[in-house]
């Protein structure tokens, strides 16, 4: 055998075993991936075999109380803000009970260099 077929007889078995063993790796995770899902949708079928009373009560109303003024929180948040919250938080949670305890203000954690930063780093191109 002269050196060329050599190099391409071991060129063409290095690509069988490589091919083969991805083929093998590839049956591998999917037949592991269809166990884990499977055991994964075992547990969910014996929730979902509870039966489910419907209530055709309308969901609460979310409370907004107002928390009292301090000395740090001068500026008040309107009206129309809290509502805006109130409604997102419905939206978000839906059907659940949920209530609003306070609305207030954040506070600025960091400086005004420092938000110019960020904001200058990430600006879109």
């Amino acid at each position: 055998m002269n050196a060329m077929t050599q190099a391409f007889i071991l060129l063409l078995a290095g690509f069988i075993v490589v091919f083969t063993v991805l083929i093998l790796l590839i049956i591998i995770v999917s037949v592991y991936s269809k166990i884990v899902s499977s055991v994964q949708n075992k547990g969910k079928k014996d929730k979902k075999t509870k039966p489910v009373v419907v209530k055709n009560e309308p969901p609460a109303a979310p409370v907004v109380t107002a928390e009292t003024e301090t000395a740090q929180d001068s500026d008040e948040i309107p009206l129309e803000i809290i509502a805006v919250i109130a409604a997102a938080v419905d939206a978000v949670y839906g059907e659940k009970p949920h209530r609003i305890k306070a609305v207030k203000k954040a506070r600025a954690s960091r400086s005004a260099w420092s938000r110019a930063g960020v904001l200058d780093n990430t600006r879109p191109f």
